[in-house]
């Protein structure tokens, strides 16, 4: 997929740009962004479902060649935009090995 924007060029002297790039509408591509958001969206939820080289791999055969590091950076940069409070907080006791190391993990969700 290949997106297209108009260059503009300002002719003003004391203006320190001097090329401007058309500007898109946020829900349509993101700012400095090489992907639009429907496809954004399609890239992250590979990255959840799958993870990254396998989703790369699945990614590879849509032909929507990306790296399984790409995957793993939106997903990344997904989760780091929710702002939720956590409303239930679990926390699990678990073994590693019979009798031996112990663990605890503590997982926490928002209301939806």
């Amino acid at each position: 997929m290949t997106i297209v924007a108009r260059r503009f060029w300002c002719d003003a002297v004391p203006c320190g740009r001097r090329i401007f790039c058309e500007q898109f509408d946020k829900g349509v591509l993101a700012r400095y962004g090489r992907r639009p958001q429907r496809l954004e969206t399609i890239v992250h939820q590979l990255g959840l479902a799958f993870g990254g080289r396998p989703a790369a791999a699945f990614a590879n055969r849509l032909m929507m060649p990306v790296s399984n590091d790409t995957l793993l950076r939106v997903v990344r940069r997904r989760i780091e935009n929710q702002k939720d409070e956590l409303t239930v907080v679990d926390i699990d006791d678990f073994a590693f090995r019979r009798g031996q190391i112990c663990g605890t993990i503590v997982c926490g969700s928002a209301a939806p």
